[in-house]
């Protein structure tokens, strides 16, 4: 469609952005809302940036979540990447490549069989992976057996009640019943005989916490398991285990090699874990 200039006082609208200095500012410019005219960039980049200094700084923050300085080499390859719309990867093949190498790297520190055919992807955070993770196991939970299940049948999600808050919201977002297993005496997390005690045929899955909100402990994944495939053997009830492990998965594979909670164990069918949680490390690379 052509476009037809009418009139030359009309010239001064152009479809193209004019990218040139503009008069110096002689108010401060508003804080609640768009300023009346441009600001130079060298203003705005110098208003803002002296603002953001009473924020934290990361190289003075010794919490183990915010101490997220990192080299400049990882700053500038950042910086090189902000204008990448990662989810379009027609456009950004090569991004998308890297993210799919990313995933085998941890299928393969996982003990996934073939790493290379592994099914995962990043997000914005644990918190959006443990949705996925949660989601995919009630579609399994549906499709799996579905004329066993009545209609209106509640699934319920079995789980300690020291997970991280992401599990409740999933729950609520979802219409998925919680099953939460208290705290006894000097046992702070979820342990085997709990879970099983409250599966029924509802149940879409259990989660098992590799690095406990509270303590840092790891729940006894192993143990989890073993129970669940009596459970199978005495019932037929299949339920599967989703790690979080946010703050275990990038510790165990190195500091406890030994460790069975991954993928080594079948009834394991998902696992995610968030890349910001050990410092040293920008906080957006995440699960």
């Amino acid at each position: 469609m052509a476009l037809h200039q009418g009139t030359g006082g009309d010239r001064r609208l152009a479809l193209n952005p004019l990218l040139a200095a503009a008069e110096a500012m002689a108010l401060a410019p508003p804080v609640h809302r768009l300023a009346d005219g441009p600001i130079l960039a060298t203003t705005a980049y110098r208003l803002i940036h002296d603002e953001l200094m009473l924020d934290g700084n990361a190289k003075l923050n010794l919490a183990t979540f915010v101490t997220t300085s990192m080299e400049e080499e990882a700053d500038r390859l950042m910086a090189e990447c902000f204008d990448k719309n990662m989810i379009d990867k027609d456009e950004y093949p090569q991004t998308a490549e890297l993210e799919r190498r990313c995933v085998s790297m941890l299928a393969d520190l996982w003990h996934v069989p073939d790493p290379e055919s592994a099914v995962g992807c990043s997000t914005t955070g644990s918190s959006e992976a443990c949705m996925l993770a949660g989601l995919a196991l009630k579609r399994r939970w549906m499709r799996r057996n579905p004329e066993r299940y009545a209609a209106g049948a509640r699934p319920n999600l079995v789980m300690g009640v020291n997970v991280q808050v992401c599990w409740d919201k999933f729950c609520n977002f979802w219409e998925v019943e919680p099953r939460l297993a208290p705290m006894e005496g000097e046992r702070f997390h979820l342990g085997a005989e709990q879970a099983v005690a409250l599966c029924d045929e509802n149940t879409i899955g259990v989660v098992g916490i590799l690095g406990s909100t509270f303590d840092g402990s790891y729940e006894p994944i192993a143990e989890i398991c073993a129970a669940l495939d009596e459970l199978q053997q005495r019932t037929g009830l299949d339920v599967p285990v989703h790690v979080d492990g946010a703050s275990g998965a990038m510790v165990a594979p190195f500091i406890d090699p030994d460790l069975l909670w991954d993928f080594r164990l079948p009834r394991v069918s998902s696992i995610n874990t968030s890349g910001h949680k050990f410092g040293l490390l920008l906080r957006k690379r995440g699960p």
